[in-house]
C-alpha cells in the first residue's frame, strides 16, 4: 500500500452551527431553506473577507480555517452581529440562530481536508455556546489578549464530549472589560528623552545670568564700588533658574498625554475604517444572495412552465393514443358482428325487447342476435348514458343492492365506471354496442362490503361476469349472465 500523504499544522478553527434547525425544517421547510441560504451567504462573506478558508460544510454547519487566531475571532464576532442585523428584520418564527466555537490547536493535513483534535476541539465548543454566542479555548485567549476590544467570561474547565482531557474556555460577552484581565502594563518615560530637558534647563540658567550682567545686577571682575564676594550672591539671584526643575515634569506629562490621547484617535479610526469595511462587505454579500435568490427564482419559474408544457403534451399524447385505441377497438368489434352468423332471435315481451342469453363459453359474436330488418348506425347511440343495476339477494345470505353510475358511448363503444380503479367497490362496464342495439358488455372491478357478495368474499376480492343488452333509441335494459340475477337499466341524458 502507498504511505498516506499527512502533514501536521498548528491552525485556528472556526466552528459554526444553526440552533433548532431540524424542529425549523419541519414546520416550513421552505422558508427555513430560504432563511438560511441567505444567512450562509453572509457567513461566507465574511469568512472570505477575514481570510478564512471554508473546509467543510453540511447544510446549517460550517467549519472554516484562519492562520490568524485575532482574524478568526474577529471573523466570528462580525459573524453574530451581522445575523443578529438580519433577523431582527424577520419574524421570530423565521429568526435563525448561530453557535460559534474558535479553537487553536494542531490538526492533521490529509490532502485538502483538516482531521484531528484542533477540528473536534473547536466543534465540541460550538456545542457549549450560547445561541447567539461564542466560545473560545484558553489557547485562543491566550493569543488576543490585550488585541481585540471584547469581554471574556471565564468558565472554567469544560468536560467535551468524545476529548480525552477537560478544555479551559471562554465566553466572548462583547466590548468590556475582559475577565481575565492582561497584566498592567507601567509606562516610564524613558531616561535618554530626559537629556534634552536637562539641557534646555541649563541654557536657560545661562541666559538668565547673561540678562542678569547686563542688566547690571551681576558683576564679573575688580569694580571700584563691588568686591568679588558681591558677585556670588548675586548669581543665584534670579528666580527662573529655581522654577527650571519642574519643567520637564509637566512637558513630561503633557507629552504623555498627547501620547495617549493620539493612540485613542488612532484606535478609534481604525475601529471606524473596520466597521466600514465590515459594513461594505455585507452591502456587498447582501446583494449577491439578493441576486442568487432572484436567479434561483427565474429558474424555478422556467423549470416549472417547461414541466408544466411537458405534463400538457404527454396528457394530449395519451389521449390520442387512448382514442385511437377505442377506434381500432370499436371497428374490429363491428367487422365480426357482420360476419357473424345469428343464432337466436329476440322475442318481445310486455312490450319491452327480451333479452336472449348464450351460454358462458360460447363466443363474443354470438351474444346479441339483431331483429330482422333492423338497419342503422351504433353511432347513434353516442353521448353520455346513466346505468342502473340491480341486484336481489341470494339464497345464501348476500344482500340485495342498487346504485347507478355515468357511462359515455363514443363511436358505438360504451365505457363506465363506478369509484375509483384499484379500490374496494370500483366497477367497470364496457363493451360494443351494434348497430341494430344488441350489446355485450363486460364487467369487471373489485367487491366492496361483504355482506353484498356472494359467500362473503374478502373486501377487495376481484369479480368479473358478462352482461347482455338491447339498446332502442335514448334507453336500454340487460341482464347479468354469471353467478347471480341482476337487472340493468340504460337511460341517454
Amino acid at each position: 500500500m502507498e504511505p498516506l500523504n499527512v502533514k501536521r499544522r498548528l491552525t485556528c478553527i472556526l466552528a459554526a452551527d444553526a440552533v433548532g434547525y431540524s424542529s425549523q425544517m419541519g414546520k416550513d421547510e421552505e422558508g427555513t431553506i430560504r432563511v438560511l441560504s441567505a444567512h450562509r451567504a453572509v457567513i461566507d462573506g465574511i469568512i472570505a473577507f477575514h481570510g478564512g478558508r471554508i473546509m467543510t460544510t453540511a447544510g446549517d454547519s460550517v467549519i472554516a480555517e484562519f492562520s490568524s487566531v485575532v482574524e478568526a475571532v474577529r471573523c466570528a464576532v462580525e459573524i453574530q452581529e451581522a445575523l443578529k442585523t438580519r433577523n431582527d428584520s424577520l419574524p421570530e418564527s423565521s429568526q435563525m440562530l448561530f453557535r460559534v466555537g474558535v479553537n487553536l490547536g494542531d490538526v492533521v493535513v490529509k490532502d485538502n481536508d483538516l482531521l484531528g483534535d484542533g477540528v473536534n476541539v473547536a466543534a465540541r465548543l460550538e456545542g457549549i455556546a450560547e445561541p447567539g454566542g461564542i466560545c473560545i479555548s484558553s489557547s485562543v485567549y491566550d493569543q488576543i489578549t490585550g488585541k481585540l476590544d471584547l469581554g471574556f467570561q471565564d468558565i472554567g474547565d469544560q468536560p467535551l464530549k468524545n476529548i480525552s482531557r477537560p478544555i479551559h474556555a471562554y465566553r466572548v460577552s462583547g466590548t468590556a472589560v475582559p475577565g481575565r484581565p492582561a497584566p498592567p502594563v507601567r509606562l516610564e518615560a524613558p531616561k535618554r528623552k530626559q537629556i534634552p530637558w536637562a539641557i534646555g534647563a541649563v541654557g536657560a540658567a545661562v541666559i538668565a545670568a547673561v540678562v542678569a550682567w547686563q542688566t547690571g545686577w551681576l558683576r564679573i571682575g575688580s569694580s571700584d564700588s563691588g568686591s568679588p564676594t558681591k558677585a556670588a550672591p548675586a548669581a543665584v539671584a534670579p528666580t527662573p533658574n529655581s522654577a527650571a526643575p519642574a519643567a520637564p515634569a509637566d512637558a513630561s506629562a503633557a507629552r504623555t498625554q498627547g501620547e495617549a490621547e493620539a493612540q485613542r484617535l488612532r484606535s478609534e479610526a481604525q475601529a471606524l475604517r473596520r466597521q466600514a469595511e465590515a459594513e461594505l462587505a455585507r452591502v456587498r454579500i447582501d446583494a449577491d444572495a439578493s441576486r442568487a435568490a432572484r436567479q434561483k427564482a427565474d429558474s424555478e419559474v422556467a423549470a416549472t412552465r417547461i414541466r408544466a408544457q411537458a405534463e400538457a403534451d404527454a396528457a394530449r399524447i395519451r389521449s390520442e393514443a387512448e382514442a385511437a385505441a377505442a377506434r381500432s377497438k370499436s371497428e374490429a368489434e363491428a367487422n365480426i358482428a357482420k360476419s357473424a352468423q345469428p343464432t337466436r332471435k329476440v322475442e318481445a315481451k310486455s312490450g319491452e325487447s327480451a333479452i336472449v342469453a348464450t351460454a358462458p363459453a360460447q363466443s363474443a359474436e354470438r351474444a346479441a342476435i339483431a331483429p330482422a330488418g333492423a338497419t342503422g348506425s351504433a353511432a347513434r347511440f353516442d353521448g353520455p348514458w346513466t346505468v342502473t343495476i340491480v341486484c336481489a339477494s341470494t339464497p345464501d345470505g348476500a344482500q340485495g343492492y342498487t346504485f347507478e353510475f355515468g357511462a359515455q358511448v363514443k363511436d358505438g363503444f360504451l365505457r363506465g365506471d363506478q369509484g375509483i380503479e384499484g379500490s374496494p367497490g370500483w366497477l367497470r362496464l364496457e363493451g360494443q354496442i351494434q348497430p341494430d342495439g344488441g350489446a355485450r358488455l363486460d364487467a369487471r372491478g373489485l367487491t366492496n362490503d361483504p355482506k353484498y357478495t356472494i359467500k362473503g368474499g374478502a373486501k377487495g376480492s376481484p369479480v368479473g361476469y358478462h352482461v347482455v343488452a338491447r339498446f332502442e333509441g335514448a334507453s336500454g335494459s340487460g341482464r347479468r349472465l354469471e353467478l347471480r340475477a341482476c337487472d340493468l337499466r340504460f337511460a341517454k341524458q
